[in-house]
């Protein structure tokens, strides 16, 4: 009887999806923001000659990146909305319990690897007394990228990245992706 009951409703069910339900509107193709790699992680020491852990002030990651995509003004723009996830270990040559964390968000055409437009930022993390590890989320961060008959969302990639010198650069390719 069940499935006989199943075969009888199938075409009530279709009719019942071809109903105006007033929205239209697909969903929306989103550019997929990657971490660049070599860039996730940012350590800072105490200045001097010594890098060990007791000269260790802080050592930060990024360890994600969450948001989503809305149709933008007349479907002529993508607005993407972006929020980075940031771990933040505070070390034993730690003076304070403020630490200011440089990132930055780039937007790059897929093809050609050129940078269309890029954002500084600085997530300022807060460790409270006796806290060691703090995980935090950024403010939203909002992009409008254009789209239309010469570009769609498929032409851009999004990279999230700590602000490195050349210093935590070379740091980062010494020890490798952790």
């Amino acid at each position: 009887m069940g499935w006989r009951f199943v075969l009888a409703a199938l075409p009530l069910l279709t009719l019942m999806g071809c109903g105006n339900t007033g929205d239209t509107r697909l969903p929306v193709a989103c550019p997929r923001p990657s971490l660049l790699a070599e860039g996730a992680d940012l350590t800072r020491y105490r200045p001097g000659p010594v890098r060990d852990l007791t000269a260790l002030e802080w050592d930060a990651r990024l360890t994600g990146i969450s948001g989503g995509c809305n149709p933008g003004r007349g479907n002529r723009s993508i607005d993407v909305t972006l929020s980075a996830a940031f771990t933040v270990e505070r070390g034993a040559g730690a003076e304070g319990r403020v630490v200011d964390l440089p990132w930055f968000v780039a937007v790059v055409d897929a093809e050609s690897e050129r940078i269309l437009a890029r954002q500084n930022f600085v997530e300022r993390v807060t460790f409270a007394r006796n806290e060691m590890r703090v995980t935090v989320d950024s403010v939203p961060v909002s992009l409008s990228l254009p789209v239309g008959e010469t570009r769609r969302a498929g032409d851009y990639r999004i990279f999230v990245s700590f602000q490195l010198d050349e210093e935590d650069l070379a740091l980062n390719r010494r020890r490798g992706p952790r």
